[in-house]
């Protein structure tokens, strides 16, 4: 999969504006809660019991799939979606892998994007 691949960049382009816009503070203050955000519900899906918590799981996969969908996140999404679609049908190393699949496709992205967007890295607590 190539990098382009991960990020939707016309959804980015619609938050952010095109590289050379003025940079929207307010944005950036939501892609910064968005990447805090994703890492808490990473830490809960990843801390919930596979065997006996498989609502939970899929409840707090769509809810990272939404917000990752909003920001251009598509692939992390993708992942997010099957963990969501097929929980009673994945096993307990499909889980964690594909988790383990959308942690890393959700850093790569933002990196991304921070490269993209300069002034969101320089806002980055």
């Amino acid at each position: 999969m190539s990098d382009s691949a991960l990020i939707d960049w016309e959804q980015l382009e619609m938050i952010f504006g095109e590289e050379e816009d003025d940079f929207d503070e307010e944005m950036a203050e939501l892609f910064h809660e968005f990447v805090e955000d994703g890492n808490g519900q990473f830490a809960l899906i990843n801390s919930a019991a596979f065997d006996s918590e498989k609502a939970k799981i899929a409840k707090e996969s769509h809810k990272l799939k939404g917000s990752a969908s909003n920001f251009g996140f598509s692939r992390v999404a993708e992942v997010l979606a099957h963990v969501e679609d097929d929980i009673d049908t994945l096993t307990p190393d499909d889980f964690t892998q594909s988790m383990s699949e959308a942690r890393i496709r959700f850093e790569k992205s933002i990196e991304m994007v921070m490269g993209r967007y300069p002034a969101l890295a320089a806002g980055a607590n």
